[in-house]
C-alpha cells in the first residue's frame, strides 16, 4: 500500500517498520510540506494515490464528509489513556490486515483501532 503519514503521525520508526512491512511509505519532510494545513496534506496526498495515515481524527473526517475524492484516510484514534494507544508494531499490523481484506481504500474512511485482531 501506499501509505501518506500525516505530520502529526510522521515518525522516522514508524516510517522504517511500514517499509519494511512492504509498503511505500511517504511523509510530509518527503513531499516538503511539513507544516502545512491538513487540506494541503490530503490534496497532495489525493494527487499522488497516497493514503493517508494520521491520529488527527476529527479534521480529516471533516474533510472526508465534506469530499471522499481522496486516495483513502486511515485514522489511528488515541486514547488520554496512554497505555491503550496503539504502538508503531500494531499499526503495522493493522495497515497489514487491512491490506489483506481486499476492501477498496480509495475514497475510504477507516479507523485502523477497529482492524487490531
Amino acid at each position: 500500500m501506499k501509505i501518506y503519514l500525516d505530520d502529526c503521525a510522521y515518525s522516522k520508526r514508524l516510517k522504517r517498520q511500514l517499509e519494511a512491512a512492504g509498503h511505500q511509505v511517504q511523509t510530509p519532510f518527503d513531499a516538503g510540506l511539513s507544516g502545512q494545513p491538513d487540506d494541503v496534506h490530503l490534496g497532495y496526498a489525493a494527487e499522488h494515490g497516497w493514503a493517508l495515515l494520521t491520529y488527527n481524527a476529527d479534521d480529516f473526517i471533516t474533510l472526508h464528509e465534506q469530499s471522499s475524492a481522496h486516495a483513502g484516510l486511515l485514522i489511528v484514534c488515541q486514547d488520554a489513556d496512554m497505555t491503550k494507544n496503539m504502538r508503531y508494531a500494531d499499526i503495522v499490523q493493522v495497515v497489514q490486515n487491512l491490506a489483506a481484506s481486499d476492501v477498496p481504500i480509495a475514497g475510504q474512511l477507516y479507523v485502523l483501532n477497529y482492524w487490531k485482531w
